[in-house]
């Protein structure tokens, strides 16, 4: 079998809702999204998948949804939609007295992913899920948002990863079906 693996970082909070320990408080990473792939045979042009293909299809969406955002669970959303409409009210206007104007609109995702999609509270920008973001929760979902839009009788997803952390130590969540 012939695989290929590819990644991108991307820089986002997240809040692990009802966490006993310290992700219980916002707080950020760079991420690293890893995807292998495999198939037994190549295309015409001597690929499993061209890597543009990848970028395009799903790496650049995931980005476009996560890349400076909170990532938060439906229920952490509902909860706290208001707070954070006026949270976001406040931080943006702090651009008026550094900026003199309000500076650009944060880019988004238009629509859905999988599920999850991009709110705008008070300008800023915020991920929802369909489930609280750990890296477990979201290795299965990078998985099946692959598996839709590249995988097919030929390509193969084998496995997704979610690295939340590189330094000092690596850690990481893999999602592969058994």
């Amino acid at each position: 079998m012939y695989r290929i693996e590819s990644g991108v970082f991307i820089d986002f909070a997240h809040h692990v809702r009802g966490h006993s320990g310290p992700c219980i408080s916002l707080h950020g990473h760079t991420w690293k999204f890893v995807l292998v792939l495999g198939a037994r045979v190549l295309d015409e042009q001597g690929f499993v998948l061209d890597f543009d293909l990848l970028k395009t299809r799903v790496f650049s969406p995931c980005h476009r949804l996560l890349d400076h955002s909170l990532a938060l669970g439906d229920h952490s959303w509902s909860e706290n939609r208001e707070l954070l409409t006026a949270l976001g009210e406040h931080l943006v206007a702090s651009r008026q007295a550094t900026l003199g104007h309000e500076g650009d609109r944060t880019p988004v995702l238009t629509g859905e992913l999988a599920g999850a999609r991009n709110e705008l509270p008070g300008g800023i920008k915020v991920a929802v899920f369909p489930f609280t973001p750990t890296s477990e929760r979201l290795a299965e979902w990078l998985y099946g948002v692959t598996t839709s839009r590249v995988g097919d009788d030929r390509v193969k997803v084998l496995a997704a990863r979610v690295y939340e952390s590189l330094h000092p130590v690596e850690m990481f969540a893999e999602y592969a079906p058994e």
